[in-house]
C-alpha cells in the first residue's frame, strides 16, 4: 500500500489507493455532495450501496453511543455489503463531504470479472475485520479523559502540547471532545460515553486490543465516583499491556514531552 504524505490525525483505515480507484470506476458516476449533518447511511437499513468517501469527513454513530470521525478517502458500508445483513451504524457528513456509490451488483460483478477482484475482496474483508475489532484509524489513540473536577487541569496540559496532539488520533468522552474542539481546535477521532456510563471500560477494551498509544486520565482523588472501580481496572490494564498512563499534570507533561521527542526522531 502506498503511504500518503503528512497524513491527517483523522485519516481512516482504508483500501490501497489503486483498489480505491478501481471502485471509483465501478461507481454510479458523478460524486454526490452532502451538507453537514446529512445522513449517508442509516442504521438497520438494507440495500445500501458501498460508499466511497472522496472528500471531507464523516461521523460514524453507533446505537450504544460511540462516535468515530474519519477523513476521506475511505469506504463505508462494507460490513453490510459483505455480510448481507442490515447496517449497524449511522453515518453522517461532518461538514461538507463527497461520496460515490457502488451498487451491490456492480461490486460483485467487479469481483468476478476484474483481474484485481480477488485482491479487492481480500482487502475489503481485512478492513471490515479491523473495524469490527475497533480499528478505524491507522495510528493508535491518545486518550484524554478527566473527571469533572479535573477537566481544567487536563485542558491546561493539552493546551501546552497542541502542536503534538493535533497530529494524533485522539479519543475522549463527548463533553471533553466538544470542549477540545471548541477551545483548543483539537480534532477528536473517537468519542466514547462518559465514565459513569461505561466510557472508562471502553478505553480499557481498546487498550487490550492494542489500539491505544497513551492514556491521560485525570481522576478526582477527593470525591467518590460511581466509576471508581473502572478507574482502578484501567490502570491495571495499562500496566499489563505496557501502555503509559498519566493521572496528573506533572506526570502528563513528562509523558507528553517524551512522546513528542519520540515522534520527532
Amino acid at each position: 500500500m502506498k503511504t500518503r504524505q503528512n497524513p491527517s490525525a483523522l485519516e481512516a483505515e482504508s483500501l490501497p489507493p489503486e483498489l480505491h480507484q478501481l471502485l471509483i470506476l465501478a461507481s454510479d458516476g458523478d460524486m454526490a455532495c452532502h451538507e453537514n449533518g446529512s445522513v449517508l447511511i442509516r442504521e438497520n437499513s438494507r440495500d445500501n450501496p458501498l460508499l466511497l468517501i472522496e472528500t471531507g469527513q464523516v461521523e460514524i454513530n453507533t446505537s450504544y453511543g460511540n462516535k468515530v470521525i474519519v477523513q476521506a478517502p475511505t469506504v463505508m458500508g462494507e460490513q453490510s455489503l459483505l455480510s448481507g445483513k442490515p447496517t449497524n451504524a449511522t453515518v453522517i457528513a461532518k461538514g461538507t463531504a463527497g461520496s460515490r456509490a457502488v451498487k451491490e451488483e456492480s461490486f460483485w460483478e467487479l469481483i468476478r470479472t476484474n483481474t484485481y477482484g480477488k485482491e479487492l475482496l481480500q482487502s475489503l474483508t481485512r478492513l471490515n475485520l479491523d473495524r469490527l475489532k475497533g480499528r478505524f484509524h491507522p495510528k493508535p489513540y491518545v486518550v484524554l479523559v478527566a473527571d469533572d473536577a479535573r477537566k481544567d487541569d487536563l485542558f491546561k496540559t493539552a493546551e501546552e502540547f497542541t502542536t503534538y496532539l493535533q497530529k494524533q488520533p485522539l479519543l475522549s468522552t463527548e463533553s471533553n471532545s466538544k470542549r477540545m474542539q471548541e477551545e483548543l481546535n483539537l480534532p477528536v477521532g473517537r468519542v466514547v460515553r462518559s465514565g459513569p456510563k461505561g466510557g472508562i471500560q471502553e478505553v480499557g477494551t481498546l487498550v487490550l486490543e492494542g489500539l491505544v498509544k497513551a492514556v491521560f486520565f485525570f481522576p478526582d482523588p477527593l470525591t467518590s465516583q460511581p466509576h471508581f472501580m473502572d478507574t482502578g481496572a484501567l490502570q491495571r490494564v495499562c500496566d499489563v499491556c505496557q501502555v503509559p498512563i498519566a493521572t496528573n499534570r506533572a506526570s502528563a507533561k513528562h509523558l507528553l514531552r517524551s512522546l513528542s521527542a519520540t515522534d520527532a526522531d
